[in-house]
């Protein structure tokens, strides 16, 4: 009995060492791995020269989202104009159909009062007109009447054949413009769905741009406010509505930038040119890239051919940004999320130039 306890109590012992042993192993082994580094998170900027980086490069694709959102705007209008041009080309057509169809009755019956009167009498009348006419002048006059009398006849059939071609007609065209109707509502609601993706896309953007301004320090904060240069108009001969649009343009120098905003408080790019042209009565679309479209192309290499009041377009991978001419190499532009509506040097991603007018 007692060899059996030494025996109970060695196992014991044995069992323990062995724990104790696996347990240092695995520490040891722990502390021989070296310890896996922080990451840090990609979208914080490791200075200020990133943070400002990273700024631009956020706005830029803010601005695009938003230019692009407009874009869909304009298209929805121009869609819903369509639709609401076939819906009034349809009912015209109706409208028309029905009238020939009335017509079409009332003329049927008269053809066929007419045309029964005709075949019944015409041999008969004719006779008539000879056995009954005292002198040959009589007959004449009264063979006049029956040919009047079968040419009016004549007439009622080509009326009737006119009225019968254009119903024909009518309901053809209010066929297509059914289709037509029809077809613009399914693109406008194609396009509303674009809409509300473009807007989600915009806002999520647009939020990061925020954060990275906020990330900025005072000091690069102030940078970004600076009102820019400083130009004198005073000397911009008058006439010419790029010229006027320009000078309405900088009554607005100072005032915040905001994506979507089209005045008065406040501005983005294409919103201030659509504010400042509709002020001289030029009605733009609302997004950059459709505005880079309308007025007459200027030599972008020719700085020379520019006239203050020119719009000016920015985007080496699609449009995104307008800007207003001033004059020797100076643009006037609502240019990004935390800078005032100011004068600047002209871009280096220029695309395209236009003038309205």
């Amino acid at each position: 009995m007692k060899e059996q306890c030494v025996d109970v109590a060695s196992n014991r012992l044995k069992r323990t060492m062995r724990g104790a042993l696996t347990a240092s192993a695995v520490a040891v082994a722990v502390s021989m791995v070296p310890a896996t580094p922080a990451v840090a998170d990609p979208d914080t900027p490791a200075n200020a020269s990133e943070a400002l980086k990273q700024l631009k490069a956020l706005s830029e694709e803010a601005e695009k989202l938003t230019e692009d959102l407009h874009k869909a705007n304009d298209d929805l209008k121009a869609k819903e104009g369509e639709v609401n041009k076939a819906n009034e080309e349809l009912t015209k057509a109706n409208a028309a159909g029905d009238l020939a169809k009335q017509q079409e009755g009332e003329l049927r019956g008269r053809v066929d009062q007419l045309a029964s009167s005709n075949f019944q009498g015409t041999r008969v009348n004719h006779i008539s007109a000879l056995l009954l006419s005292k002198s040959p002048n009589e007959f004449l006059d009264k063979l006049s009447v029956v040919d009047l009398i079968t040419s009016e006849s004549k007439d009622s059939l080509d009326k009737l054949n006119a009225t019968i071609s254009q119903a024909k007609t009518a309901a053809r065209i209010a066929d297509e413009a059914k289709a037509k109707a029809a077809a613009a509502a399914a693109e406008s609601a194609r396009i509303k769905g674009e809409l509300e993706k473009r807007k989600k896309e915009a806002a999520a953007k647009q939020e990061k741009a925020k954060q990275a301004l906020e990330r900025l320090s005072a000091a690069e904060k102030k940078k970004l406010a600076d009102a820019g240069l400083d130009i004198d108009l005073s000397g911009l001969p008058d006439g010419g509505i790029g010229a006027a649009a320009l000078k309405h343009a900088v009554t607005q120098k100072g005032k915040p930038y905001v994506w979507g905003a089209e005045g008065p408080d406040s501005y983005d790019c294409s919103g201030l040119t659509s504010w400042a042209f509709a002020k001289v009565g030029v009605r733009l679309p609302r997004s950059s890239a459709q505005q880079a479209k309308v007025g007459s192309a200027v030599p972008v290499g020719n700085r020379d051919a520019w006239r203050p009041g020119d719009l000016l377009f920015f985007g080496s991978r699609g449009i995104h940004h307008v800007a207003i001419y001033a004059g020797n190499g100076i643009q006037f532009h609502a240019s990004t999320s935390g800078q005032p509506l100011k004068y600047d040097k002209v871009q280096s991603d220029l695309v395209a130039v236009r003038r309205m007018g």
